[in-house]
C-alpha cells in the first residue's frame, strides 16, 4: 500500500472515496430548483430558461478556479477558497473525478432570519484512476492543495 503524500504545513482536509455522480445529481437538482424559483419570480414568462439556469448555477456554485498539474505518479491541484476552514471542506474522489465541496456559515441572514451558507463545488476530471486511500489535502492561507497518487 502506498504511503500518504506529505504536504506542507496547513490544516488537513478530508479526502473520501465517493460516487461523484451522486453529488453531481444532487447539485443539478439544487440548480434546477433555484432556476424554477427565478422563473416564477419573473412571473412565469417563457423564453429565458437558459438565463434562469445560468443565474441559478452561479448562485449555487460560485466560480472556483483550479490549477491542475499531472505527473506520471500523481494528479495535483490547487484552488483558492478564501473564507473557508478545513473543516468546511471535503474532497471526494471517484470515477476519475475529484469533487471539491464546501459549506461555510455566512454572517448574512435570509429574509426568514436563517443564516445563509456559503457553498462551493468544483468537479475536476482526472486523467487516470487515483488511490483515494493514499490521497492528501491541506488548506493553508485560503489555498487548498490536493495530491492524488495514481492507482497502481
Amino acid at each position: 500500500m502506498a504511503s500518504k503524500p506529505q504536504l506542507d504545513a496547513g490544516q488537513s482536509v478530508a479526502v473520501v472515496e465517493a460516487d461523484a455522480f451522486d453529488r453531481m445529481n444532487e447539485t443539478k437538482e439544487l440548480i434546477a430548483q433555484r432556476a424554477y424559483e427565478i422563473y416564477e419570480s419573473r412571473g412565469g414568462a417563457h423564453g429565458s430558461d437558459r438565463d434562469d439556469w445560468f443565474t441559478a448555477e452561479g448562485e449555487v456554485l460560485p466560480k472556483l478556479d483550479v490549477e491542475l498539474r499531472v505527473t506520471d505518479g500523481a494528479a495535483e491541484f490547487t484552488a483558492q477558497i478564501p473564507g473557508f476552514r478545513a473543516k468546511d471542506l471535503e474532497v471526494e474522489v471517484g470515477h476519475r473525478l475529484a469533487v471539491v465541496l464546501g459549506i461555510h456559515p455566512d454572517s448574512k441572514l435570509t429574509a426568514d432570519g436563517v443564516p445563509k451558507k456559503k457553498k462551493v463545488m468544483r468537479i475536476i476530471e482526472l486523467p487516470f484512476d487515483v488511490d483515494p486511500a493514499s490521497a492528501a489535502a491541506k488548506l493553508q492561507g485560503g489555498i487548498l492543495r490536493v495530491v492524488l497518487p495514481r492507482l497502481q
